[in-house]
C-alpha cells in the first residue's frame, strides 16, 4: 500500500501562509533544496486541493531547474468540486469522493503520495485516518497572522516523531506519523 505524506513549511507559531496566500518567508537555501531532491525521489503522485493547486500551476509551469522538472513531470490530482478543467500537464480533475479517490490510489502501485499544502484536504484525509506521515519544515520565523496548517483536524490525532533534520538556516524538518493505538 502507498503512504500518504504531506509535506509543508510552517512557522512557529504554526501558519503556512502569511495573509494573501503570501508564502515569502519560507527560507529556501542549498540544504532543503538538497532535502527535496532526496525525498522527491520517494514521490509517485502529488494531490492537492483548489487554492494550493491554482498557486502550483500559476509557477511550474514556466519555472526551471530539477524542482520544476520534477513538479512539471508527476501525475497529479486536484480535489475540487468547483475547478472547471485542470490543466497543468499530468492533471487529473476529481470533483467526486476525494476520499474513495485517495483510497484507490494508495491501493494502486508506484511512489509515495505527496501532498502540499492543502490544509482543508489534508484535515479532510486525517479524520479518515488516510495521512500516513507528516512532514514539516519549521522556519525560524513567527508570523503572528496568517493561515494555520492544522485548523480544521476534527479530533485530536497523536503522532510518533520520526526523524529530526535540523539545516544551518534555522529550519527544522521533523516528520511524524500517526501513533498507533
Amino acid at each position: 500500500m502507498r503512504k500518504v505524506i504531506m509535506w509543508d513549511m510552517v512557522s512557529v507559531d504554526g501558519l503556512f501562509e502569511a495573509p494573501g496566500h503570501d508564502i515569502d518567508w519560507f527560507v529556501f537555501e542549498d540544504e532543503l533544496a538538497a532535502y527535496i531532491g532526496e525525498t522527491q525521489l520517494e514521490a509517485g503522485t502529488l494531490l492537492f486541493g483548489r487554492v494550493t493547486y491554482e498557486m502550483m500551476a500559476a509557477y511550474w509551469p514556466s519555472a526551471e531547474g530539477d524542482i520544476a522538472t520534477f513538479m512539471n513531470g508527476i501525475e497529479k490530482f486536484v480535489f475540487s468540486k468547483t475547478l472547471g478543467s485542470a490543466d497543468w500537464n499530468n492533471t487529473t480533475l476529481v470533483a467526486g469522493d476525494a476520499i474513495a479517490e485517495v483510497e484507490r490510489l494508495k491501493r494502486r502501485d508506484g511512489g509515495a503520495i505527496f501532498i502540499f499544502g492543502s490544509a482543508d484536504f489534508v484535515a479532510t484525509l486525517t479524520a479518515e485516518g488516510l495521512v500516513d506521515e507528516y512532514r514539516l519544515g519549521i522556519n525560524p520565523v513567527l508570523l503572528g497572522k496568517g493561515t494555520p496548517l492544522f485548523q480544521n483536524v476534527p479530533e485530536r490525532t497523536e503522532l510518533e516523531l520520526t526523524h529530526v533534520r535540523p539545516l544551518k538556516s534555522g529550519v527544522v524538518i521533523l516528520h511524524y506519523q500517526p501513533a498507533k493505538a
